[in-house]
Formats: C-alpha cells, sequence, structure tokens
C-alpha cells in the first residue's frame, strides 16, 4: 500500500477482509474504514479469526479513521490505540462509538461523531451518515456515503434489507456500493444485497462480511461470495458484481459519466 502509485484517474480501493477497507487518493490521502485487523473478536467473545490480518495496524498510516459502529469487528478496540499514535489520524464513527473512544483516552480534537443526515467534510471528502437498521445489536450503527474526486461510495455497514429508509436516507446516485452478504447478525444475506443494489443502481456493488468467523456463515449459502455471483447475475444491466481478496487491491479508474 505505502508503495502503491494511484494515477491522476484512480482511486486505490484495499479490501482488508469483513467490512474494512482503505480508500487511497491519487494525492496520497488514506481512508480507512471498519478495519479488523486484530484477534479482538477472539479475545472478548470467542470469534476466532478464519483468516490472517493482510496488515498490522502499525503499518497502517491514515488521514481518517471511520467506524460504522460499535462491535470489535468495525470498532476494533485493540488497535485505534496503535492507529492513534499517528497524529494525522482523525477518527469518525456513530453516536456508540463516543464512549469506546474516550475510554481510551481520545482527544474530542481526534475524534467526531456523525448521527443520521449528518456530514462531516474537509474541502476534498464529504461523509454522510446514511440509515442501517443493525438491530437491537448496535441501534445506532449507520451506512456511510464518501465523495471524493467525484466519486460516491456508498458502504452500508452492518444493516438488514430496508430499501425504503436507506432510500430515503441516501437520495443520491451511486458509484459503487459495498454491502454485507453474511445472512447472519441483523445483516443482509447475498439475496437481499443485490436487491438493494437493483434498487440503488450503482455502477459495482462489492460483497462483505464473510470468510472471517464462523459464526457468520447461515444456511442457504449466507456468506459465501460464490452464492452472491449467482445471485448477481440477475442484476440490471450497468450493474457489475466485483468480488475482491482479503489484501487485493482494485485501482478504480475514473471517468467523466460517474454519479450521473
Amino acid at each position: 500500500m505505502q508503495d502503491t502509485i494511484i494515477a491522476p484517474n484512480e482511486l486505490g480501493i484495499f479490501y482488508l477482509g469483513q467490512a474494512g477497507f482503505i480508500i487511497q487518493s491519487p494525492r496520497g490521502n488514506r481512508l480507512v474504514i471498519d478495519a479488523y485487523l486484530s484477534h479482538a473478536a477472539e479475545r472478548l467473545f470467542g470469534f476466532k479469526r478464519m483468516i490472517p490480518p493482510v496488515i498490522t495496524a502499525e503499518e497502517v498510516k491514515a488521514d481518517l479513521w471511520l467506524s460504522t459502529h460499535e462491535h470489535i469487528d468495525h470498532l476494533d478496540l485493540d488497535v485505534l490505540p496503535i492507529a492513534l499514535r499517528h497524529e494525522q489520524t482523525y477518527f469518525i464513527g456513530a453516536p456508540d462509538c463516543e464512549k469506546h473512544y474516550k475510554e481510551l483516552g481520545f482527544s474530542e480534537r481526534r475524534y467526531g461523531i456523525l448521527n443520521e443526515g449528518e456530514e462531516w467534510s474537509d474541502g476534498n471528502l464529504r461523509i454522510r451518515a446514511i440509515y442501517a437498521d443493525h438491530g437491537e445489536l448496535a441501534p445506532d450503527a449507520l451506512g456511510y456515503l464518501l465523495e471524493l474526486h467525484g466519486v460516491r461510495i456508498y458502504h452500508t455497514g452492518d444493516t438488514a434489507y430496508r430499501p425504503e429508509e436507506i432510500m430515503t436516507s441516501l437520495n443520491t446516485a451511486v458509484d459503487i456500493m459495498i454491502a454485507p452478504i453474511n445472512g447472519q447478525y441483523g445483516n443482509m444475506n447475498a439475496q437481499e444485497a443485490c436487491q438493494l443494489a437493483a434498487i440503488v443502481k450503482p455502477k459495482y456493488i462489492i460483497p462483505s462480511h464473510f470468510w472471517m468467523f464462523l459464526e457468520h456463515v447461515g444456511d442457504g449459502g449466507s456468506g459465501d461470495p460464490s452464492a452472491f455471483l449467482r445471485e448477481a447475475g440477475g442484476l440490471p444491466n450497468g450493474i457489475e458484481a466485483k468480488v475482491m481478496a482479503p489484501g487485493e487491491l482494485w485501482k478504480f479508474e475514473m471517468d467523466n459519466n460517474l454519479s450521473t
């Protein structure tokens, strides 16, 4: 990642596994979202990692570090203290993340909290908090709409299939949509992720929330990216499904026809 050159017409999108991604701009700015890089879930809850971390926390030097909600595989409590050492990093989270930031000793100048519909911007990047329904497991859970270099990336976060509420909150065209497919713990399965994509109409849909924990594999192929690809075969023309392997880099080429 450190050595990757991103061309002026590209965005670098790295998949970390589970729901985690790193997005790198042509200027070298780096945004992290929902990175799970430790073994905290096993230490705290007995959920053993089935794939190793593709990068260490020490290696990640981010400008922004986003978490869609407080669950350990989205707000990694073993990684955040290490990420905090990088003085350039600013943290943004859902309301349920704030108590964890405070418990870890974060200064208020190092983090921001977004409620649904609220925005954060630094002039080059705009983040808007989008409705998500993760049930009683995480009532404050959010999705995020990221807008940078004219590209709109919608990370649904952990959510059930709630198309009307999501579309009301989103209310814009999307280039890339990232959605869970595990079908467990209040999340969409592969079929529902594709149904939502057919409504949102992104140029690309990327599945997430698979392979990390045995507990996230359900009946009927939930959590299986090959099942997702079968479902994606029925997507409307103009929507391409892209399954990324943990550690994979996708150089997304920007053009003048995006977000229209």
